[in-house]
């Protein structure tokens, strides 16, 4: 080999050596990251990984180069543990005693720290502490999700508003979380999502949670917080997602929810929420989810509903709502799903809906509805098994449709034009149970135990209704 090569190849070696050096972790922060693997997972003598776990294939762990101080060059970076995700495989499982990994929280760079199904021994509960605020307010943490843990126990931290670099807090699925949320989380102002649902919390919910201008998602669902809806929501004004449901809250649903103009999804299911929804939903422009089933609101149902564009679920089924379905829910043309059954909804149902080309899924039972079901036989076939009108004894669908799916109400008839009294009257035998009302300036009979629906001819109403009161 001529001698100008052995040089160049020395040089190259000589180089990625230097390079791997440089790029080796620092001792003090591998002898942590060492005591944070062991206080957690036993799957392996993390010892054994070799001097540099930043340089070997490690499930759970990603290191990046950090240039030092001073020195942009990358040649002078080292690896820095940026991100540890612990409990779902492959990444590494968590041991039976595993303690919360306070640890971790003195790695200069790390990011993002995963505990996902992680503390789950039944027989053995880790308390859900951090180390003191004083050691917390360095950290360069941007992700932490603490999920699905059984066996994880106390409160939430009120050292978490020390983590001011925070932007993704889930806190989710942990039954044994309880007590009341800090009043410090309103100091995370850089959180992006917050989400607290699926655990034992109580009190009421922060008002300083509307001091987190940043949030696009919040989630506080099936939790036990009770009072009212705190108002300042209403100034987070990137909010894209907002779920209260699922738990003890009261009063109304504040005006300032309005405001919300990025809201594309509201559930506020299973409160004990009454009253009139605000005026200015409409603003909601890109509302496509409004769900609040079971609730006492109690009120008709508001006809501004209709002018909420881009709807595509609305869900208000056990809420008390009286009144006629309003006109103007035929005019949301983006709606899949509308669920309203099991309110006192009375009147006909509008011949709007069954225009909804995007529709798959309508409940509309156990209300107080009547009158001729207003869709052919096409919406029928398309909705088929999702589509339930049982519970409406003043229902009929049109004999003329072609129904493949039980829905829940009988076939309309109708007596033919040379019919009298007496073929009425043998035709059926539903007319002391049934519902008279009047259709393009006939006489209808509706329901009974035929579910028919009849045209009884002018000259016979007076007989038909002497019969009706003599039965």
């Amino acid at each position: 080999m001529p001698v100008a090569s052995v040089v160049l190849l020395l040089h190259l070696l000589s180089m990625a050596a230097a390079a791997t050096a440089a790029l080796a972790m620092d001792p003090a922060e591998r002898e942590t990251l060492l005591l944070v693997m062991e206080a957690v997972s036993s799957d392996r003598e993390w010892r054994s990984v070799g001097p540099d776990p930043c340089g070997s294939p490690w499930p759970g762990l990603e290191c990046k180069p950090v240039p030092a101080a001073g020195n942009v060059s990358s040649a002078a970076a080292r690896l820095h543990v940026t991100r540890l995700d612990f409990g779902v495989a492959p990444n590494p499982t968590c041991k039976d005693g595993a303690a919360f990994p306070h640890l971790a929280f003195a790695l200069p760079h790390l990011q993002s720290l995963f505990l996902v199904d992680c503390f789950k021994n039944p027989a053995a509960t880790t308390a859900f502490t951090l180390p003191p605020s004083a050691n917390l307010t360095s950290s360069r943490l941007q992700q932490l999700s603490v999920r699905s843990n059984p066996s994880l126990s106390g409160t939430l931290p009120p050292q978490l508003s020390s983590i001011r670099s925070l932007q993704v807090l889930t806190v989710s699925q942990n039954a044994l979380i309880r007590g009341e949320v800090p009043q410090g989380i309103g100091e995370l102002k850089s959180l992006v999502h917050l989400d607290l649902s699926y655990n034992s919390l109580t009190g009421t919910i922060p008002s300083r949670i509307g001091e987190l201008r940043s949030l696009v998602g919040l989630d506080l669902s099936y939790n036990s917080f009770s009072g009212s809806i705190p108002g300042q929501l209403g100034d987070l004004a990137m909010l894209q997602k907002l779920d209260l449901s699922s738990n003890n809250l009261t009063g109304g649903v504040p005006a300032t929810i309005t405001g919300l103009t990025s809201l594309t999804f509201l559930a506020l299911s299973n409160n004990g929420l009454s009253g009139h929804l605000p005026a200015g939903l409409s603003d909601l422009l890109d509302l496509q989810y409004l769900i609040m089933e079971n609730n006492p609101m109690g009120v008709p149902l508001p006809s501004e509903l209709g002018d909420i564009a881009r709807l595509q679920e609305l869900r208000l089924a056990n809420s008390g709502y009286s009144g006629s379905i309003p006109e103007t829910l035929g005019r949301l043309a983006s709606l899949t799903t509308l669920s309203l059954e099991n309110n006192n909804l009375t009147g006909r149902i509008p011949a709007g809906l069954s225009r909804l080309k995007r529709m798959y899924h309508l409940n509309l039972s156990k209300n107080g509805l009547d009158g001729v079901v207003p869709f052919d036989g096409a919406f029928l076939r398309r909705l088929g098994r999702n589509l339930d009108l049982s519970g409406n004894p003043g229902l009929c669908v049109d004999g003329r449709a072609v129904l493949q799916a039980d829905v829940g109400v009988g076939v309309c008839r109708r007596a033919g034009d040379g019919g009298d009294i007496a073929s009425v009257s043998a035709a059926t035998d539903v007319l002391s149970v049934g519902t008279l009302f009047r259709r393009d300036g006939q006489l209808w009979l509706a329901g009974g135990r035929w579910s028919a629906l009849l045209l009884i001819r002018p000259v016979a109403v007076a007989l038909c209704c002497s019969c009706c009161l003599l039965l």
